[in-house]
């Protein structure tokens, strides 16, 4: 059998990733079969495994494009800067710009919720350790902020770090189906009342 030339597999790769993202994305991983991808992209089951040894691989790259998302839109830009008000207020303004991609507003709860197959270790350990890096940045932001004295509060900074996740994972989970306006209102609003929690003042 003749090897495809290197153009032809990369796009043949992207096109089921593609396809992929935004199944698993809807349906989450036990609600796709290799047949379902199939269908989307004309290919044959063959030519799938011909790129991808099975279903968990495929799930797995997927997953990892959802977290660079999460990444370019949020974690990525608190990087640039080390003020810990700053890190705060952008993590906000982060959430609200996500939002506007529908991509990964539609796809969200098949990588948040629909996990499915949590035995898969691989999937596992790559879905936890994304979630500890998070918490572990965004801990030292809040711990920062302290020892600075410009945020007080006396719970523990790691509980705040993994509310501040569990408020954006809710925002995009839950305010998918919301107007853009009310939405980003209501980010607003939490931002606010977070920001308030801490003792930090929001900019106007």
């Amino acid at each position: 059998m003749a090897r495809k030339p290197a153009t032809d597999t990369e796009e043949t790769r992207r096109q089921i990733l593609e396809a992929s993202f935004h199944l698993f994305g809807l349906k989450g991983y036990d609600g796709v079969s290799v047949q379902d991808i199939a269908k989307a992209t004309n290919l044959s089951k063959g030519a799938l495994y011909w790129h991808f040894h099975n279903k968990e691989e495929l799930y797995y790259e997927c997953l990892k494009d959802f977290r660079h998302m999460l990444r370019r839109y949020i974690f990525r830009q608190l990087e640039l800067v080390d003020s810990p008000e700053q890190r705060v207020e952008l993590f906000f303004e982060g959430i609200k710009n996500l939002l506007q991609d529908q991509e990964i507003v539609d796809c969200a709860a098949g990588f948040f919720i629909g996990m499915g197959r949590t035995d898969q270790e691989k999937i596992s350990y790559f879905r936890e350790r994304t979630y500890a890096e998070s918490e572990n940045f965004l801990t030292e932001t809040l711990e920062t902020g302290r020892s600075q004295g410009v945020f007080t509060f006396d719970v523990e900074a790691a509980g705040l770090a993994r509310a501040m996740w569990t408020l954006m994972e809710g925002c995009i989970l839950q305010l998918r189906r919301q107007p853009l306006e009310q939405t980003s209102e209501t980010v607003e609003a939490l931002r606010s009342v977070f920001c308030a929690g801490i003792r930090m003042n929001p900019s106007s």
